[in-house]
């Protein structure tokens, strides 16, 4: 992956290529003069930096050298950008401030600079501003599909999930038409759910039902959808009605079974069916022998589960585990008689929870995040719904 050395390095033979054409153009000519040679030799210094990966040196030079040429216009947001990237949001914000400050811009150019801008101040965590920003850019045809992506954004990090589904629908519409195809987002499923969650712990049942039910009927629906409804008749003291629910949940989206099962597990404990749970992990064992590792991961972190199948699927992964079955005599737990052996798991899975609990627990499919906690949005990349659990113990300090 590029670092972002690499991505300074090609802005800065960005500018360097931008301003060695500006001055290729109008420098040499008959009437060239002291200051003409001055900026000449500034780019080959600045140049010479850049080959030389002497960044912070090569953009002072690119600096000097943009402001004495009012006219190389692409210089000037390509270091805007370049500063922005560098995290000197002051100083891209005064370079796109000056820029949309001169009476000579085009209307383009203007809201070129007006996106640069508003760029800044989301960088910045300036959302007041960068949101109004955005909001103006809306009119303009170029930057309008990006301004919608960025207001979205805010609204997610506000946690202003009704803005943020009114601008989901608009970006959806924008893009289908763009691009000719008309699949949405699940984004407004989870704007939804993440409503009636906030609702429901607020007590406020009535609004939760009516925001899961709206997030039940966009035309792109989520897992997160079936699941939220589940804990909700779960926690109503409906537990016969969420566990075909879980299950619906743990069929669709697999790996998820390490969060689902707890779930699963304490609505049979509460409808006293716990013979019940231990026939659907024999046959999701039976269907796919991967869940195994899954179930052993939930009775690992999860001490109130004493389903016997479950119990044995854990057995069975520290049996397969390499380095686990090393450290485990799996002969004396196979020789041992039921209540010897159920003594033995049970010390086991102890010892392995207080490993797990002190490492990440989940982590993204999209950018690799990891995080002790269950999020259906990755801090890291934003992606929604590519937080899955770790079905892994890793016994190395820091992995």
């Amino acid at each position: 992956m590029p670092t972002e050395s690499a991505f300074l390095l090609a802005g800065l033979l960005f500018i360097a290529a931008a301003l060695g054409y500006v001055f290729a153009k109008f420098g040499d000519t008959d009437d060239e003069d002291v200051s003409a040679e001055k900026l000449n030799a500034d780019y080959m210094k600045g140049l010479n930096y850049v080959l030389n990966e002497e960044s912070d040196r090569a953009v002072e030079v690119f600096t000097r050298m943009a402001e004495l040429d009012d006219e190389a216009l692409e210089t000037h947001f390509a270091l805007g950008s370049l500063f922005r990237k560098r995290g000197e949001v002051d100083r891209a914000i005064r370079v796109h401030q000056n820029l949309i400050a001169r009476p000579t811009l085009s209307r383009a150019q203007k809201a070129q600079a007006e996106a640069a801008l508003a760029e800044d101040f989301l960088s910045a965590g300036l959302f007041d501003r960068a949101e109004s920003m955005f909001l103006t850019l809306c009119d303009s045809p170029q930057f309008r599909l990006r301004a919608l992506e960025r207001l979205r954004r805010i609204y997610e990090v506000t946690r202003d999930w009704e803005r943020a589904v009114e601008i989901s629908r608009e970006y959806d519409k924008l893009k289908a038409k763009n691009s000719g195809a008309g699949e949405p987002t699940a984004h407004v499923a989870h704007y939804y759910c993440e409503m009636a969650e906030e609702a429901w712990r607020q007590k406020d049942t009535r609004k939760a039902q009516a925001m899961l039910k709206q997030a039940e009927s966009v035309k792109r629906p989520t897992v997160r959808t079936t699941l939220v409804r589940a804990d909700f008749l779960d926690d109503a003291g409906e537990p016969g009605a969420a566990i075909p629910l879980y299950r619906q949940v743990i069929e669709a989206a697999p790996d998820l079974l390490v969060e689902v099962l707890p779930r699963l597990a304490a609505s049979h404990r509460a409808a006293g069916t716990p013979d019940e749970l231990n026939g659907y992990l024999h046959t999701l064992i039976e269907r796919d022998e991967g869940s195994a590792a899954a179930i052993a991961m939930s009775v690992v972190r999860d001490q109130t589960i004493e389903n016997p199948e479950a119990l044995n699927a854990l057995q069975r992964f520290l049996g397969n585990d390499p380095t686990l079955s090393r450290l485990v005599d799996v002969d004396r737990i196979e020789r041992a008689d039921e209540a010897e052996r159920r003594s033995i798991i049970h010390e086991i899975r102890h010892a392995l929870r207080d490993i797990v609990t002190v490492r990440p627990a989940y982590f993204c499919r999209e950018c690799g995040y990891a995080c002790l906690v269950m999020q259906w949005q990755c801090p890291g990349c934003h992606a929604w719904e590519s937080i899955r659990p770790v079905v892994k113990i890793n016994l190395v300090s820091g992995t």
